[in-house]
């Protein structure tokens, strides 16, 4: 699950680095996650900034888009899919953000605002627009959902759109990376009483607990703490708009 926040007053993006899954088959109170990984959710191009949420897959692959040299839309990464061998549907959330103003040119999904300074999204918005109202920080914001939401943490990333200033990661990790990060030197929570487990060490009493991380692991995802909602042809035909706007700004257009 996530949080994210975009402070318009400050030109700054922000977002928390934890990645985890749904709850595990056979112990549904019970979620792997892994913070720090490299893999964000945040992504930084000439003119614009993407900030994801939802299924890992899809965040990969759009990323992947939005960052290479010339934007193939033709090739446009879809925004559901169908997990393997389940009838579950993930689907991205995906806000698109002009640098030079921090104006919210295209937005899907469920979002709180604070009057039109700043607004927040995922599992963590809540907590996050309380600290805001107070500090109006939105590194700030991030920290402090993650000291009341479990499903918020690891390190605070962030993007100052006025300077360039960020804390990015310089080798950007693959979904591969970021899921042998999970199974490697995860955790798991309860949520129900919040306690933390590493993954290596996790042995409830029922059997078949790889297979049930394993399992879990191939959805891995930012939730926002809301049911999946699919996009509308409207929406994804706006993204598209979007999208060909930021081509042509940035000379990008194939």
């Amino acid at each position: 699950m996530t949080t994210n926040v975009i402070c318009r007053t400050k030109k700054v993006l922000a977002s928390d680095s934890r990645w985890s899954t749904d709850p595990l088959v056979d112990y549904p109170t019970c979620i792997a996650f892994v913070d720090d990984t490299g893999f964000d959710k945040l992504a930084v191009s000439k003119l614009y900034a993407m900030v994801f949420a939802g299924d890992g897959e899809l965040i990969a692959r759009w990323k992947a888009w939005f960052l290479a040299p010339t934007l193939n839309f033709m090739n446009l990464p879809p925004v559901h899919r169908l997990i393997p061998n389940t009838n579950k549907l993930n689907s991205i959330v995906i806000s698109l953000v002009k640098n030079a103003t921090a104006e919210v040119t295209f937005a899907s999904g469920d979002f709180m605002a604070h009057r039109e300074a700043a607004r927040f999204a995922g599992s963590g918005a809540q907590f996050a627009k309380v600290c805001y109202a107070a500090h109006e920080c939105a590194r700030k914001a991030i920290e402090t959902a993650g000291q009341s939401d479990p499903a918020t943490g690891g390190e605070t990333k962030f993007v100052e759109l006025d300077t360039g200033k960020n804390n990015l990661s310089l080798m950007q990790s693959t979904l591969f990376d970021m899921k042998n990060a999970l199974e490697q030197r995860g955790y798991i929570m309860d949520i129900g009483t919040k306690k933390v487990t590493p993954i290596n060490e996790w042995q409830p009493n029922a059997g078949g607990t790889r297979q049930a991380i394993a399992n879990a692991v191939a959805s891995v995802s930012a939730p926002t703490g809301l049911p999946t909602r699919c996009w509308t042809d409207e929406e994804q035909n706006e993204l598209r708009r979007a999208l060909q706007q930021v081509a042509m700004e940035e000379g990008r257009t194939a």
